[in-house]
């Protein structure tokens, strides 16, 4: 898990910050990616402290939710 946290953590501050997020989803080719309002509202979703960032827990809780979800 933490080793696909560093994928979006570039600048390895412990945080994914949209524009971290976005150059990440850009590189994947994704839609997503294209609008930082729409990164923002990403990020939004799962930002429980409210910073504009995600951190390693905040993201753990988002994997696990999706995991969840795809069972």
């Amino acid at each position: 898990m933490r080793e696909a946290f560093r994928v979006f953590d570039e600048n390895g501050d412990g945080y994914i910050s949209a524009a971290e997020l976005q150059a990440v989803l850009d590189k994947l080719g994704l839609l997503e990616g294209r609008s930082i309002d729409g990164v923002r509202r990403m990020i939004s979703a799962v930002d429980r402290d409210r910073d504009g960032r995600v951190d390693f827990f905040e993201f753990k809780n988002m994997m696990h939710t999706i995991e969840l979800a795809a069972s």
